[in-house]
């Protein structure tokens, strides 16, 4: 069985659904003057960015303003990014906010807290293997990035303590010793 990929002018009309689809109002004016061209055009060095950190294609990166967060600009506050990665063969999807601490370079990824249901910050991620050590359940240190300031979860969140590491692997017996009396 062959199959053929989309071609340029499917993909595109497909990233065009997709950014009208997630933007409606951001994706129609993102030509009305210089200010918002930028922001267009920023976003998408943003998208090609985390598109090649996380080895997923392009049109699986999807940047748009950040409903909970603005930064201040020389010219008053504008909205945040939040960047959504969809997973190609799975459909799952992944959430990050940049990472000021390292602008352009790595991105911080929003999970639910299981205490709380916030929406809150879970782990530091500049590169594939940072968000595999997150998502890996034999991970046997604490996570790198814990969230736990109060200001954001939700009231009486109980979970704003780092869980405890996860216990090493039990030791391994050598092959070939004897349990019984040495020789």
């Amino acid at each position: 069985m062959t199959t053929t990929s989309p071609g340029l002018a499917e993909r595109a009309v497909r990233a065009a659904h997709a950014h009208r689809a997630a933007d409606p109002d951001g994706f129609r004016r993102r030509h009305d003057n210089p200010e918002t061209w930028n922001r267009w055009a920023r976003r998408a060095r943003v998208v090609r960015t985390v598109a090649t950190a996380l080895h997923v294609p392009v049109d699986a990166v999807l940047v748009t303003d950040d409903p909970h967060r603005t930064y201040p600009t020389r010219t008053g506050d504008v909205p945040g990014d939040l960047i959504t990665v969809t997973d190609p063969p799975t459909g799952s999807t992944w959430r990050f906010i940049p990472d000021h601490t390292t602008p352009g370079q790595s991105w911080l990824l929003l999970d639910r807290c299981p205490g709380c249901d916030a929406e809150v910050v879970v782990a530091r991620v500049a590169a594939l293997a940072d968000l595999g050590d997150h998502l890996d359940p034999d991970r046997d240190t604490r996570p790198a990035s814990w969230n736990p300031d109060p200001a954001d979860h939700r009231p009486g969140c109980t979970a704003t303590e780092p869980p405890p590491p996860r216990p090493p692997p039990p030791a391994a017996t050598a092959k070939g010793r004897s349990k019984g009396r040495g020789l």
